[in-house]
C-alpha cells in the first residue's frame, strides 16, 4: 500500500507541475512577469533564481503553482497577466490543461505500442449473431451519427443508443455503406454482434495516431459524465478522488499480472486527461472560470473587479473543496466496507 501511496502522490504531483508549467512557459512566451515557479507546497526547501523568476522545492510533494504580476488584482506594470491580450490570456489559462491532456496521449502512445490495437474494423461475426448484416472486413465509420475509430468509440456510440435498431454507416470494399443493425440485448449491455480485428504489434506512427482517438474517446467520456451529473442521470457517488485512486494502483500493483506496469500507465493516463479537461470546465475557481471571466470581458468591454472576480472564486473553491471532501469520505467508506 505505501508503494501505492508514493506512486499515486507522485504521478498526481507531476501532473499538477506540468499543468503549471504549461501556464508558466506561455505566460514567459507573451512577456508576462513571472515571480515564481513553485515545485511543491508548503515551507520552502531552497529556491534558485534564474532571470526575473524564483524557481522553487517546497516540503510538500503535492502539486505546484506559478506566481504572475497582476494575477490576483490590478497592477501597472504593463507585464502584468492582466495586461496582456485578452487571447493570450486565454492562451496562457489553457495551456496547463492542454499539457495535461497532451501527457495523457503521450502515455496511450506508448501503451499502444506494447499493446494490440482494436480498431473499429469487423474481424468476424460470431455464429449467435449469424442475422448481422456486417461483414468481416467492414470497417464503421459512423455508428447513430457519431465517428467511430476504435472499438471503444463503437462501445460508447452503442451504450448510448435508444433503440434497439441503430444507424451505422462502414466503408466494405472500397465503399461507403449505410446500415440498419440491431443490438443485441445482454447482461452486460446492448451489442453490436461482432468481433473487431486488433493490430498486432502496431508501428509508432500507428500508436501515436491511435493514440489520438484514445484520448479523444476518454475527453468526450469526461464531457458526457459531467453532462449526466447535470442533468440528474448520475449520482455524485459515481465520482472517485485520490483514495479510491490509490486503492486501484494497490489492486493492480498486487495483481502480478505481466502488464501490470501498462495497466498502471493506462490508469494515470485516464486521469491526465480528466484533470485536463475537468479544469477547463466553466466553472470559477478552475482555469475555465478565469477563461469565462476574459471572455466576459470581452464581450462586455469592462473587466471585471478584482474583488468581485477574488469572492466568486473563493465561493466556488470553496464549494469544490467540499465536494472533494464528500468525494475522499465515500471512497474511504467504500474500502471499508468491501
Amino acid at each position: 500500500m505505501i508503494f501505492s501511496v508514493v506512486l499515486t502522490l507522485l504521478a498526481l504531483s507531476f501532473m499538477v507541475v506540468v499543468h503549471e508549467l504549461g501556464h508558466m512557459l506561455t505566460a514567459k512566451r507573451f512577456g508576462a512577469l513571472v515571480h515564481e515557479f513553485s515545485v511543491g507546497m508548503g515551507p520552502k526547501l531552497f529556491s534558485v533564481k534564474k532571470g526575473e523568476t524564483a524557481y522553487t522545492l517546497r516540503l510538500l510533494p503535492i502539486g505546484g503553482y506559478v506566481s504572475m504580476e497582476g494575477e490576483q488584482g490590478d497592477s501597472d506594470n504593463p507585464r502584468a497577466f492582466g495586461n496582456l491580450a485578452w487571447w493570450k490570456r486565454l492562451v496562457v489559462l489553457a495551456a496547463g490543461a492542454v499539457i495535461n491532456v497532451a501527457v495523457g496521449w503521450a502515455l496511450f502512445a506508448v501503451i499502444n505500442c506494447f499493446e494490440p490495437i482494436v480498431p473499429a474494423v469487423v474481424d468476424y461475426v460470431p455464429e449467435q449473431y449469424e442475422g448481422s448484416v456486417f461483414k468481416a472486413g467492414d470497417e464503421l465509420l459512423r455508428v447513430n451519427g457519431s465517428a467511430v475509430h476504435t472499438r471503444n468509440d463503437v462501445s460508447m456510440s452503442v451504450s448510448m443508443a435508444e433503440d434497439d435498431v441503430i444507424d451505422v454507416l462502414v466503408r466494405r470494399g472500397g465503399e461507403r455503406l449505410p446500415l440498419r443493425a440491431r443490438l443485441y440485448k445482454t447482461d452486460y449491455g446492448p451489442l453490436l454482434g461482432v468481433v473487431f480485428k486488433p493490430i498486432e504489434n502496431p508501428s509508432v506512427f500507428t500508436s501515436a495516431r491511435y493514440a489520438l482517438y484514445d484520448t479523444a474517446y476518454v475527453v468526450k467520456a469526461v464531457v458526457f459524465a459531467v453532462r449526466d451529473l447535470i442533468v440528474g442521470r448520475q449520482s455524485v457517488d459515481s465520482l472517485s478522488g485520490p483514495v479510491e485512486i490509490v486503492s486501484v494502483v494497490d489492486t493492480v500493483a498486487e495483481s502480478g499480472a505481466k502488464n501490470t506496469w501498462l495497466i498502471l500507465m493506462d490508469i494515470f493516463a485516464l486521469i491526465a486527461v480528466n484533470l485536463g479537461v475537468f479544469n477547463l470546465l466553466p466553472v470559477p475557481g478552475l482555469d475555465g472560470g478565469q477563461m469565462l471571466f476574459v471572455i466576459i470581458e470581452k464581450i462586455t468591454g469592462k473587466k471585471i473587479k478584482p474583488e468581485v472576480a477574488g469572492t466568486i472564486n473563493l465561493v466556488f473553491f470553496a464549494l469544490l473543496a467540499v465536494l472533494a471532501a464528500y468525494v475522499t469520505f465515500g471512497d474511504v467508506m467504500g474500502i471499508i466496507n468491501k
